[in-house]
């Protein structure tokens, strides 16, 4: 089993202090919990697990209604057949998706648990790892026939098995009434209420809660045998208007010297200005990132340990205290929700590439699996969501949706199992191993600036748009790119890319002069150092340190509640000025200045403006050091370079296909129809596969081909390759 591709997610999770604990649990043969955990873990050299990187190959395993009448022979013979499913399809991993509120099936834990046990007896079995996934704090709580229904109509995928409101107040959990864990809305100072999902939510700063969900997750831990932890949705869910409780109150005093102000004072509530509204926001990200701590505390040490986020880049996320930069202290794996439907009904995908790339810059920070979870119905859109994980460089996790759509049981029967719908992605992954390791081939970097989008960025154009334009047109144009969060050193990257990065630390601005006094080139747009990192503004703009008198304007914005609901677009947003005579420094609109080995170019519009994104991708190709390219591919298609020892590895996938919408099927999340087919144009002109080293071999692979595909040297740097009959996903291999 040493080279089985089930145990790499184990891998190097599992410390050396696990090992020991499951040798003793396995001489003494004492049935543990995370025994078959152990027992893989310890089969594998203790050399190889600090090197190999996970792959999952994940899926949903739905519990339904059905799964309330366990335990019976029907059900056992039904997950034994789901099992051999998931198994046939080369998945890895599976994820409960299902009885998804979970303190509302409190009454039932003790079944529930022993239903997880069962299903992950026979998925190990099978040498298949089980994940739960439940949200731990979201409650069910329809306050009328009406709001019943929505949850039917919207979220029967959760199995919302729910109280009525008169026996959720009768609730409690070792002595502690589950209502006196409500978060209140901080107008009305009732319980906050989410129509989303007909739903409340309990407090993450609430200590008796903190401390019941602990207590939960070891009982659950204990319980079931389950792999892995997917605990969720520990975020502000009511943005702003969360949370007044009284934890909340008392800690925003403590840790802060703040009081709580009512919502009619506009000099706190959306005030980026207001040292306390700042802070409100600290506290918001510290208390999600606080509550997943107290997770991990009831977990086994190295156990695979995660949550969901569907963004760490928007500019909304200060609302809902979301960021997977502070869930990864706390955590070992990272995921991004690919929320909506993978492609688009319009058929385009690259807008969550932003979303995706700060992830994966988390992820490689931390030295942590980072999947993508990517819903569909079809194997079409299956397939697609498996393939824009490779091409980025995620591990996948694939998901049906079937409680939102407007079907019926007959409909719903005809739709395919997760795993028998994404099979063909994840057994081609698990036949070509090779083609998905290494680093990303890049020396251009594009920053993060978080202390812009948390304290100064109000609206999307004042930092997050442009963030994204950055990530979005360097990938449009065929640049492949990371994301750090951090200025970096010297090294991989050379190139970094800052893009309306507002605020910087002191910190960051001596990093950035050490980057490029060592080599580094740094291609700046818009409002660059203008304020430290809490937004306050500098004696001396970071710009002027290179001679750059820029001026920048902003937009008078008061404050008000909810905050900026107020400000319809088009929203008014700050601009930089190069007064006349300081423009006789630039040339072709660009400010450059020379730092020790390396250099800084600056120019003041936003990188959002087409013209200004099409000049930093001409300076970025001017000093293009990528090894290799390909000529030939059509404009259409995405290309990703990757790198692993004497092998160039380059993915790419294309940027817009045709969809064919279901007839009649709706996600009744945002009543739109789902996509049924997807429509591929196929590659007919020859490739030419182009280095800066001598090419030995040249490979081309691709689903689409019975086989591999073996290219043509023309001379020592250049080989041609054939992509007849490829249409949908293809893998470049040359080895230098």
């Amino acid at each position: 089993m040493k080279n089985s591709d089930v145990e790499e997610p184990m891998r190097n999770l599992i410390s050396r202090r696990a090992f020991a604990k499951a040798a003793t649990f396995l001489a003494a043969g004492v049935a543990s919990p995370f025994a078959w955990n152990f027992a893989v873990a310890a089969s594998v050299e203790s050399a190889a697990v600090t090197r190999a990187r996970p792959r999952y190959r994940a899926v949903s395993w739905w519990l339904t209604w059905d799964d309330l009448t366990w335990p019976n022979a029907e059900l056992m013979d039904k997950i034994r057949r789901r099992a051999d499913q998931c198994a046939a399809n080369a998945v890895n991993c599976c994820l409960i998706f299902g009885a998804h509120f979970r303190w509302d099936f409190l009454p039932l834990w003790g079944r529930l648990h022993d239903e997880l046990r069962f299903i992950a007896g026979e998925l190990h079995q099978r040498k298949i790892l089980l994940f739960d996934h439940h949200s731990s704090v979201l409650t069910h709580r329809p306050r009328n026939r009406e709001d019943a229904l929505n949850i039917w109509r919207r979220n029967r995928h959760h199995v919302p098995f729910y109280p009525s409101p008169e026996e959720a107040t009768t609730w409690q959990f070792d002595g502690s009434r589950l209502n006196d864990w409500r978060m209140l809305d901080v107008e009305t100072g009732a319980p906050v209420y989410m129509p989303a999902y007909e739903a409340e939510q309990f407090c993450m700063n609430n200590l008796a809660f903190r401390a019941a969900y602990g207590r939960y997750v070891k009982r659950l831990l204990a319980e079931t045998g389950v792999d892995g932890l997917m605990s969720d949705d520990q975020i502000f869910y009511a943005g702003w208007r969360a949370c007044a409780c009284d934890h909340c109150r008392k800690r925003f005093k403590r840790e802060y010297g703040h009081e709580l102000p009512p919502v009619s004072d506009a000099g706190f509530w959306g005030n980026r200005r207001s040292e306390a509204f700042r802070d409100w926001i600290a506290m918001r990200f510290h208390s999600s990132g606080d509550f997943l701590a107290a997770v991990k505390k009831a977990v086994p040490a190295g156990f695979p340990l995660l949550t969901c986020c569907s963004s760490s880049d928007g500019h909304a996320l200060p609302a809902y205290g979301m960021s997977y930069q502070d869930f990864i202290e706390h955590s070992n794996h990272v995921l991004l929700e690919m929320v909506g439907s993978t492609p688009s009904p319009a058929g385009t995908w690259d807008d969550r590439i932003p979303s995706q790339l700060l992830h994966l810059g988390i992820a490689r920070d931390h030295s942590a699996p980072c999947f993508g979870l990517g819903y569909g119905f079809f194997p079409d859109t299956a397939f697609f969501v498996w393939a824009v994980n490779k091409f980025l460089g995620s591990d996948s996790w694939f998901s049906t949706l079937k409680g939102r759509l407007n079907a019926s049981p007959d409909e719903l029967a005809t739709l395919g199992g997760d795993a028998e719908l994404v099979g063909e992605g994840y057994r081609w992954e698990r036949d070509h191993p090779q083609l998905f390791t290494g680093e990303v081939d890049t020396d251009v970097a594009v920053f993060f600036s978080r202390a812009t989008r948390d304290s100064y960025g109000q609206v999307a154009g004042d930092y997050a748009a442009d963030y994204s334009a950055a990530c979005l047109n360097l990938t449009r144009a065929g640049i492949t790119c990371e994301v750090v969060t951090q200025v970096p050193e010297l090294g991989k990257w050379r190139c970094l890319v800052l893009s309306s990065a507002a605020c910087l630390s002191a910190g960051q601005r001596q990093r950035l002069q050490e980057f490029m006094e060592a080599g580094g080139t740094v291609i700046a747009t818009g409002p660059t150092g203008h304020y430290d990192e809490r937004a306050n503004p500098v004696a001396k703009p970071w710009l002027e340190e290179f001679g750059v008198l820029a001026e920048l304007s902003e937009p008078a914005r008061p404050g008000g509640f909810p905050p900026y609901k107020h400000l319809a677009p088009p929203v008014e947003i700050a601009q930089c000025r190069v007064p006349d005579p300081a423009r006789q420094q630039m040339k072709d609109g660009w400010f450059t200045a020379t730092l020790g080995k390396g250099r800084l170019l600056w120019r003041p519009e936003r990188i959002s403006l087409k013209a200004v994104a099409d000049a930093v991708i001409e300076r970025l190709r001017e000093r293009d050091r990528l090894a290799a390219r390909i000529r030939g591919l059509p404009k259409s298609w995405r290309l990703r370079q990757f790198r692993d020892g004497n092998r160039i590895l380059i993915h790419a996938l294309p940027d817009t296909v045709e969809t064919v919408l279901h007839a009649t099927l709706k996600n009744q999340f945002g009543n739109e129809r789902i996509v049924e087919k997807l429509r591929f144009a196929p590659l007919t002109a020859e490739l030419t596969f182009e280095s800066s080293a001598t090419l030995n071999r040249v490979t081309l692979h691709s689903p689409d081909l019975a086989g591999p595909r073996a290219g043509e040297k023309l001379d020592a740097q250049r080989w041609s390759v054939s992509p007849r009959q490829v249409s949908r996903y293809f893998v470049l291999e040359a080895y230098v």
